[in-house]
């Protein structure tokens, strides 16, 4: 099985060194041009059946939203794809809040003729600068192929719009923008990989997960990813840094691979269960830690005796706080992982610049986690070493569910995170160094001395 499982491995290698090429063209066609269009209040509002909606040329704008439940909602889409060009989903509004919960049960002749539309609310341009604004905007077209912009009106819109066009470039007519589809097959070439990969290391992941993918394929990205964050920590290597890095990004990429059509680069499906993949191999390698600490044991005979030597142990304070802290840092963890996460104007600047010094910014959860694979681990508390690791490559799979972003971004930001967790580790190696040596030249000569001699020399005397 271990030579089939580096054949196998080998030709995932070469399919997906192909793949990134692919997509590379297909990404860069589909981000390389863009549209403004009128200012809001200059847009004609349209009502039919009790919805409002805006209507540009031959393109309708959907925003601001209220539903009538799905039926009659799906009939409004259908009419509207029916008669117009696209149907512009306002990214954040209300009708997007709506459309997420709804667009995985569309008709896919809707969806495909939807696209996604940016916008910023006047509230918005009063609360962030002029270049947060910019960096939103380039965001939207680089990182989710959202290529129609709309700004509201306000006394800064016109000013913004000449500051985008300095960054994007010169803006095309709405009419003049065109798409180009991934090819169905990509899909099949991801998903047998996945199998064929899973099936070498357990085979029955290799089963959940075509079942997975027959049946529920919106869940099926999160499931491999998550069987493949179980087999690189326990099977592969949990302490081996390069292992997990080539690991994480090969079979990332295999993932992001399965799922690479026009609905999932558009924004127009959902990846589900994505919490599944934050959360299960942490709390496996926590249980792990607690069935070693504690001899639990699920096996016949076992399991009630087990639960008694649990009763009898006498856990320490220390330890006590150490799961409270780790549970808070789990939860830290999955709140700063949501979409909604609140983040203050000052790290969102942080952000852009790092963004445009590296053009993909690092995750700060893995940044962290390096810190940990980089220090040896205190005794007896292995397990918090372990759960730390556990994150990096639950963190870099988790990128590539991102199917909207382009791919070559989802490996700048690993290789990103990677660099730059060995320059902090450098500079901290720098500052300990020169720590050292300060502290060296501010003992005496004659105390230098005294600590060289030798102990024989201080009985002789």
């Amino acid at each position: 099985m271990k030579k089939t499982r580096k054949y196998v491995f080998f030709i995932s290698t070469i399919f997906c060194a192909l793949f990134f090429a692919y997509s590379y063209y297909v990404d860069w066609h589909n981000s390389k041009t863009y549209s403004f269009l009128p200012l809001e209040n200059e847009i004609i509002v349209a009502h039919t059946n009790g919805y409002s909606y805006y209507v540009y040329k031959n393109y309708a704008i959907l925003k601001d939203f209220e539903t009538q439940g799905y039926e009659k909602d799906e009939i409004f889409l259908k009419d509207l794809s029916s008669k117009y060009d696209y149907i512009l989903v306002s990214e954040f509004s209300d009708f997007d809040k709506h459309f997420t919960a709804i667009k995985d049960k569309l008709d896919k002749h809707i969806l495909n003729k939807m696209r996604y539309l940016h916008y910023i609310k006047a509230a918005e341009i009063d609360k962030f600068d002029d270049q947060m604004i910019v960096q939103r905007f380039h965001r939207a077209l680089k990182e989710r192929k959202i290529r129609y912009f709309m700004l509201p009106e306000h006394e800064r819109s016109f000013n913004l719009m000449y500051l985008i066009q300095q960054d994007l470039g010169t803006p095309v007519s709405i009419e003049s923008i065109t798409y180009m589809l991934p090819s169905p097959i990509i899909n099949w070439f991801g998903f047998g990989l996945i199998s064929l990969n899973l099936f070498t290391y357990i085979p029955l992941f290799s089963v959940i997960y075509i079942l997975f993918f027959i049946f529920l394929k919106n869940w099926s990205f999160t499931v491999a990813a998550t069987f493949f964050s179980v087999i690189i920590f326990f099977k592969i290597s949990k302490a081996n840094l390069l292992k997990i890095l080539s690991s994480s990004l090969l079979f990332g990429m295999l993932v992001y691979m399965s799922g690479y059509d026009n609905l999932f680069i558009f924004k127009l499906n959902n990846v589900r269960g994505v919490k599944i993949l934050l959360i299960v191999l942490p709390l496996l390698v926590l249980f792990k830690a607690f069935k070693d600490y504690t001899g639990f044991s699920f096996k016949k005979g076992e399991f009630k005796k087990s639960l008694k030597k649990i009763k009898d142990i006498k856990f320490q304070k220390t330890d006590i706080i150490l799961v409270i802290l780790l549970a808070f840092a789990g939860f830290i963890y999955i709140i700063r992982s949501s979409n909604w996460a609140i983040v203050s104007n000052f790290e969102r600047k942080v952000r852009d610049s790092l963004e445009k010094v590296l053009i993909a910014r690092p995750r700060t959860k893995e940044l962290i986690s390096y810190l940990f694979y980089y220090t040896p681990s205190l005794s007896g508390r292995t397990f918090i070493w372990d759960f730390f690791k556990s994150i990096l490559p639950v963190s870099i799979l988790d990128t590539f569910l991102h199917i909207h972003t382009p791919l070559y971004l989802s490996l700048l930001r690993t290789v990103n995170g990677f660099l730059v967790s060995l320059i902090l580790l450098l500079i901290i190696i720098l500052i300990e160094n020169i720590v050292k040596r300060f502290r060296i030249s501010m003992i005496s000569p004659e105390d230098l001395t005294e600590a060289k001699r030798e102990p024989s020399d201080i009985k002789g005397e």
